[in-house]
């Protein structure tokens, strides 16, 4: 059985519909409020969409949440080489196609809003510009680097054979994003700074609260297993209060923090029923064809999206066009996944997993089983 009929095997369809709509609500912040809101982005407004789409941007927050879930589920029997094949063929296909795409909009289409040169294409390609300051393509796609982070560390946590000791990762991702909020990271000395860095202590409660209620959902129902996910709503509920507080003074106190709280608990609320089997009953696999729009969805929508309401906005009724956008949005997901992500991917897998280098390194990194006790 190849790695794609493991994968389809033992997915988890609801979340791949609660992965969508949290993308969804990424597109509908940035449509129905970002854009107009702040930066001269969109000339379009929409003022009645603005109450619920503006608090959109905690879409990202529910995608490390699952991402925490995910990345345990899918390393259970995992190598190092196998994760970081996966993580390459998952990530890059789509990417360096709506890298690409999305610059050669910008560039024959807008050369006022968005601005890209070449070496800034060049280096986004390659995923790693904003650990060297690069401006983004797209801005959406700082997300990115928080999620690489992730992945590089339990990469070397597979490298080090230490998978029996990932309570003690997730303990200590938690213990620096306590930490940021005592120190915080403007009045830390150099090291600690680095360490901030590294651990994206802003947001790494998230990916705990999600390693967690991986656990859970493998029967480790253990107190302690519990405690971790309460201190980490409580930790990513005090960086969205202080996050809240910042975006307050960018956009005229639009934003309410019980909103803000009560839409984190509900994530948090959601992830509990799926690590408890209790939505089950969504487990579909027509889900699957949700999932696989997700990430071109949220890679591609924002500045072609702008692009596209800049273009046509004054010529159009505003509703018809936006529900036209959304829907290419989604299409054009659907192309990029089955005609450039889901080939592309098939054939760098097939070949890093057929490298005589690569076949070298997997010898020396066995699969390790999660071993976690309770």
């Amino acid at each position: 059985m190849d790695s794609t009929k493991k994968e389809k095997k033992s997915r988890l369809y609801h979340l791949d519909l609660i992965r969508f709509f949290a993308a969804l609500y990424v597109v509908l912040y940035h449509y129905g409020y970002r854009g107009y809101a702040k930066d001269n982005f969109s000339i379009l407004r929409f003022p009645e969409l603005e109450s619920f789409s503006k608090y959109g941007y905690l879409g990202v927050d529910l995608f490390f949440i699952i991402s925490g879930f995910v990345i345990l589920l899918s390393v259970r029997k995992s190598s190092f080489m196998d994760f970081m094949i996966s993580r390459i063929t998952r990530l890059y296909p789509a990417y360096w196609f709506c890298v690409i795409l999305t610059a050669l909009v910008i560039y024959f289409f807008d050369g006022n809003i968005f601005k890209v040169t070449l070496p800034q294409v060049l280096f986004n390609l390659t995923m790693l510009n904003g650990f060297f300051g690069v401006e983004y393509v797209d801005g959406v796609y700082w997300s990115l680097l928080i999620e690489l982070k992730f992945y590089i560390l339990i990469g070397l946590i597979l490298l080090f054979r230490l998978m029996k000791h990932i309570k003690l990762f997730a303990y200590i991702l938690l213990f620096f994003a306590i930490a940021q909020l005592i120190v915080p990271f403007k009045d830390a000395p150099t090291l600690l700074k680095v360490i901030y860095y590294v651990t994206f202590a802003k947001y790494s409660a998230y990916f705990v609260a999600g390693m967690f209620f991986y656990l859970i959902k493998t029967g480790k129902r253990s107190i302690f297993n519990i405690i971790p996910i309460l201190i980490s709503y409580v930790v990513a509920i005090l960086y969205a209060v202080g996050k809240v507080q910042d975006r307050n003074l960018r956009y005229d106190n639009a934003y309410d923090v019980n909103v803000v709280a009560i839409l984190i608990t509900v994530f948090f609320i959601l992830m509990f029923l799926i690590s408890y089997g209790k939505l089950m009953f969504l487990n579909k696999r027509i889900f699957y064809y949700f999932g696989i729009l997700t990430y071109p969805l949220y890679l591609i929508h924002q500045n072609i999206g702008f692009i596209i309401f800049n273009t046509l906005g004054k010529s159009m009724n505003k509703w018809l066009l936006l529900s036209i956008v959304l829907i290419l949005m989604i299409y054009a997901s659907y192309l990029i996944h089955k005609f450039i992500e889901k080939p592309l991917s098939r054939s760098i897998r097939n070949k890093l997993t057929n490298s005589k280098l690569l076949n070298t390194i997997r010898l020396r990194t066995e699969p390790t089983k999660l071993g976690v006790k309770n």
